[in-house]
């Protein structure tokens, strides 16, 4: 069954572009205005992983609830967000092995899922698209441009990696996974997508991460954005055992005042460009 969990809306003062974020277990929906760059507006719609085995049933339901995803817009991004993906060393990446660098990390495909790449700085994201989700966003959403969330995550730390320290632990968290970044000294060590059950699964994989890459947790920044609440036994968990665990703020990013009631950070992993 289809939930939306957030709608939140203002006037919008000329054109604007709409973006949306496609995942196994929802969609996101985002519009940012061209002339003041200003976030005007967000949706956020959750189902069940049985749901999405009819994504066009999904996306129909989505554009019944959706004033965002309706709306004109003068352009369309969008960006998936499904596992299935790899990041290979751009000098190492060849397009005839693409399905076995994912095949070793990601398993074997199930069907003829199609295989795309995006290249990002010295990295290639290498990631396997269900075909039913391309035919039925393309279907609706005509001459839309598309990234995968890895390299979308990617090119915005390594922009702000050049203007803050040169190592840090990101993660973005989703309603039942996570994406976990690591990034030593500019370089970057690891991007995945990774479920979890509680918080000490979370906070396992981290510190598990860390110690395999010698960063020590006390020291480490760990920034973390998304579906995350304050008030959760998650926060709470990071909190007290990681000593450099904050919050992503907004840098650039501006937005509506109806923004104003919610912390920034549940948005700011969805907001590029």
């Amino acid at each position: 069954m289809l939930q939306k969990t957030f709608g939140i809306y203002s006037e919008v003062e000329g054109e604007s572009k709409l973006f949306i974020e496609a995942g196994l277990q929802h969609v996101a929906c985002w519009c940012k205005e061209y002339n003041t760059g200003k976030i005007t507006g967000f949706e956020f719609f959750q189902f069940d992983a049985e749901d999405g085995n009819d994504i066009e049933n999904v996306l129909h339901n989505v554009l019944l609830q959706s004033k965002l995803a309706v709306a004109p817009a003068e352009a369309v991004a969008i960006t998936w967000e499904n596992p299935d993906a790899v990041c290979v060393p751009a000098i190492f990446y060849k397009d005839e092995f693409a399905g076995y660098y994912l095949d070793l990390v990601a398993g074997e495909s199930q069907g003829t899922a199609p295989v795309q790449a995006y290249y990002t700085g010295k990295q290639v994201i290498i990631c396997r698209l269900r075909a039913d989700y391309i035919n039925s966003f393309n279907k609706h959403f005509k001459n839309a441009k598309s990234a995968h969330k890895f390299h979308v995550l990617l090119e915005k730390y390594f922009n702000q990696a050049q203007r803050q320290v040169n190592t840090l632990v990101y993660t973005v968290f989703y309603p039942m996974h996570f994406i976990l970044t690591i990034v030593k000294e500019g370089e970057l060590q690891l991007i995945r997508s990774i479920s979890y059950s509680t918080s000490e699964d979370v906070l396992y994989c981290i510190m598990q991460v860390c110690q395999l890459h010698n960063l020590p947790p006390g020291t480490t920044p760990v920034i973390a954005s998304g579906l995350i609440d304050t008030a959760s036994n998650l926060y709470n968990t990071l909190y007290a055992y990681l000593e450099n665990f904050v919050l992503e703020q907004p840098v650039n990013t501006v937005f509506a005042d109806s923004f104003a009631e919610y912390p920034y950070h549940y948005f700011l992993p969805f907001i590029y460009e």
